[in-house]
């Protein structure tokens, strides 16, 4: 286990204070009781509520609920070996009587003590900040989501009968719908997954991925959602669709036992309304992969370091859902750089941890960037190394206008061997996948106001009625065109 490993690592190094930034409390004191029992040290707990007791003790130490008195307790235990988890002295350490204690307290440590803090967030004064270590405690690895779900299992069917129907292929999918969740939030959600009728089936498996969902929704800054649009239903993008069919089995584990470093993804520029949020979404159903959505314009926030913040926060839980696919649509949009003075450096500092991220991340993790104007992107976005590809997707060929057309009307129930797809297609020239399926909406609207049915003439009609954005933005358009020629691979 890497995070047990580490946090004993650091204990070792004589580290006197370890702040772990966490909600799992009862997560952080079992990894501690471990450690305590592979080093040979004593373990104790302090609570503003239960004073301070040594781990698998009832009793406390007399009177040590208050923070100075419990440092006290541990000042009596000079010389001996010894960790202590104290989970409440953060709310203390605006008190400079017991940030003074404590630093008193540690200039006699030696190697075999060192004292925790624990929060979900934790600002130290900076007379503890140059003595203390970080660490944040990773969520739940594939192995400890699995012995939770196998002890779970087991203590329900203790108290009631309940039937189990996952073979092992399908068990293995249960823990990858539970990665991302802390241990507490993994144990509510398969409890109450089972409870509500009493078994465990693979209906289950996206119950669970709702409720994850809905987690999800609470952070904000992540969206997670089922992908329903198929590569089959996207016209066009041959190039595009041979290069994802070729990976799309990438991130499984026997890629990884076949030697294969896991994709790192692709950016789609291109022309607006021509595809590319369609394709990125896509690219999670056919590979059969949980899709989060980051918009970087999220993670930004009016309080000095928070987006910084929220930016690891999306990133750490989006390796936690691995394999996954991440989508960052419009990402130019929320990667404009500012000048320095204008936001103190905010939004290079956010560039740059993104992209270092996407430079060194090893959980297998698929990025999907779209982009619609490649002079907002810094070029440092666009090197080799930040994706595996960057694919342009152009305004549709006659015969991708054609089988554009022939998704959309099968798709509102109409032949298309009843048009002439061929006429339609030519009178298209110019027009992008999301303006033709619009045509076709419109067309509906007016033959249905007419009381007529929907034919080649009234689609001809609303083609001719309006104009697309080749025609009214013609120059970026150009530009966009001239820029991606030799410097992209065509999607199609």
């Amino acid at each position: 286990m890497g995070t047990l490993r580490d946090l004993e690592l650091l204990i070792q190094s004589r580290y006197p204070i370890i702040v772990v930034q966490t909600w799992e409390e009862d997560r952080l004191e079992g990894l501690l009781g471990e450690i305590g029992a592979r080093l040979d040290v004593p373990v104790f707990v302090w609570t503003l509520t239960q004073g301070l007791r040594r781990l698998g003790h009832v009793n406390a130490v007399y009177d040590s609920q208050a923070p100075l008195k419990a440092l006290a307790g541990i000042a009596a235990m000079a010389g001996e070996a010894g960790i202590y988890l104290l989970k409440d002295l953060h709310h203390s350490l605006g008190d400079g009587a017991v940030v003074r204690r404590l630093l008193d307290l540690i200039a006699g440590f030696t190697a075999r003590r060192a004292i925790v803090l624990c929060a979900a967030q934790l600002a130290l004064p900076p007379e503890l900040e140059r003595v203390a270590a970080r660490f944040t405690l990773d969520l739940p690895t594939t192995q400890e989501l699995a012995a939770l779900v196998g002890r779970v299992v087991e203590e329900l069917r203790r108290q009631q009968p309940i039937r189990i129907e996952l073979g092992p292929e399908e068990t293995g999918r249960l823990v990858e719908r539970l990665r991302g969740l802390t241990l507490f939030e993994a144990e509510r959600a398969l409890r109450r997954a089972i409870l509500r009728d009493r078994a465990l089936t693979s209906q289950d498996l996206e119950y669970l991925a709702e409720l994850k969902r809905e987690l999800l929704r609470q952070d904000g800054l992540l969206e997670y959602f089922t992908a329903e649009e198929r590569l089959a239903d996207v016209g066009g993008f041959r190039n595009l669709k041979a290069w994802l069919a070729k990976r799309s089995r990438a991130l499984s584990p026997e890629a990884k036992q076949f030697g294969l470093e896991a994709p790192k993804g692709i950016l789609l520029l291109g022309v607006q309304g021509c595809g590319k949020t369609l394709v990125a979404r896509t690219v999670a159903r056919e590979w059969g992969l949980p899709l989060l959505k980051l918009e970087t314009g999220r993670v930004y926030d009016k309080y000095v370091g928070e987006s910084e913040k929220n930016l690891e926060k999306a990133l750490a839980a989006a390796e936690h859902m691995a394999p996954c696919v991440l989508m960052l649509d419009e990402i130019e949009k929320g990667l404009t750089l500012t000048s320095g003075a204008s936001d103190a450096g905010l939004s290079r500092r956010i560039f740059g941890r993104l992209l270092g991220w996407l430079q060194d991340r090893r959980a297998p993790v698929f990025v999907v960037a779209t982009c619609n104007e490649i002079g907002a992107l810094p070029p440092e976005l666009t090197r080799k190394g930040r994706f595996d590809e960057i694919f342009f997707i152009d305004l549709p060929s006659a015969a991708e206008r054609r089988e554009i057309f022939t998704i959309h009307l099968a798709k509102r129930k109409r032949d298309p061997a009843a048009f002439d797809l061929e006429a339609l297609a030519a009178a298209a020239d110019g027009w992008s996948g999301a303006e033709i399926e619009q045509a076709v909406v419109a067309g509906l609207y007016t033959a249905f106001a007419r009381g007529s049915e929907l034919t080649t003439e009234v689609l001809r009609e609303e083609l001719g009625a309006t104009r697309p954005l080749s025609v009214t933005r013609r120059e970026e358009v150009l530009a966009l065109q001239r820029w991606a020629e030799g410097r992209t691979v065509p999607a199609s």
